[in-house]
């Protein structure tokens, strides 16, 4: 009993770290330590470095996957002033390996993604076949390079029913004639750093004016008011990956939109401060995940 009292509270300090974030990343913060401890059969704290890194390297062979359990035995082992050099070192080194092969992954898909203007024809051409719903969805992808998760939201009419920062929320004022697109639930909307310091893009608020989109707005609030239910964009939350992916141009899905948006505009310096707000992720990470016309990242 008293070491079960242990190793619970180790596991309870270390969820004391990550308490503000989303509950998605709560859960992928419990399932990695739990499965981590499992494979050391002791508290994190309690395992040298040394065994730590050869029981992971032991029992795991994909690289993504050891960083995962390496963070998290990094992190409980910061937390708790416990050294963390050799963790770190091999953190490193795989970051290195990584990186090498997203630079390969990226460069094989030169020949292979579709041209920007491809996506632009094909998003208008949604418009013109009556496509609205999936329309929405492109546009939103493409034009402002969301993802997934981003596309869940209430489709509103009026301002006071965009209060609730829980949510994401589409909303088309007819006084104005103006689209509301008001992200508060996103990847990087909030994070908390190992130093407990708050950090994140905050609520994301982008104000769309396109006459060809102010149009279907008007169009899919008609739909609603004579229907009289709301109109779905994304049918099951739990799937929005797919049902995003089915979606797009050839099944690509938001990544490979986001990709082919970076290669359009990468050498115009505004644009990708645009696009590095629009997506909440910085732009050196942009380069080195996205960018597929990238030199090799590890050359002198």
């Amino acid at each position: 009993m008293y070491q079960y009292y242990i190793r619970m509270a180790e596991l309870q300090k270390f969820r004391e770290s990550f308490a503000t974030k989303s509950k998605a990343t709560q859960n992928v913060y419990n399932s990695t330590y739990k499965k981590l401890r499992d494979f050391l059969g002791d508290d994190i704290m309690n395992v040298s470095q040394k065994n730590i890194i050869k029981i992971i390297q032991e029992n795991i062979d994909n690289l993504n996957s050891q960083q995962a359990l390496l963070n998290v035995a990094h992190l409980v082992r910061k937390q708790n002033g416990a050294a963390i050099n050799e963790l770190e070192d091999v953190r490193i080194k795989n970051r290195t390996i990584i990186n090498k092969k997203i630079y390969e992954a990226n460069d094989n898909l030169i020949n292979k993604l579709p041209s920007y203007d491809t996506l632009v024809n094909f998003v208008d051409g949604l418009l013109d076949n009556k496509k609205y719903v999936q329309y929405i969805i492109n546009y939103l992808v493409l034009y402002y390079q969301v993802r997934n998760a981003d596309l869940i939201f209430d489709f509103v009419t009026l301002k006071k029913d965009t209060k609730d920062d829980t949510k994401n929320y589409l909303w088309f004022s007819s006084t104005t004639k103006t689209v509301h697109y008001i992200r508060n639930v996103y990847k990087t909307a909030k994070r908390v750093g190992a130093d407990d310091v708050v950090r994140g893009y905050g609520q994301k608020h982008i104000k769309i004016t396109d006459p060809k989109f102010i149009d279907v707005m008007k169009i899919l609030v008609k739909l609603q008011k004579t229907e009289e239910k709301p109109i779905v964009f994304i049918p099951n939350p739990k799937t929005v990956a797919y049902f995003v992916q089915m979606s797009t141009y050839e099944e690509l899905g938001e990544t490979m939109y986001f990709k082919i948006v970076v290669n359009k505009f990468r050498t115009d310096p505004n644009m990708l401060k645009q696009i590095s707000y629009n997506r909440g992720t910085d732009i050196k990470t942009i380069y080195e995940s996205y960018d597929i016309q990238s030199e090799d990242i590890l050359k002198d």
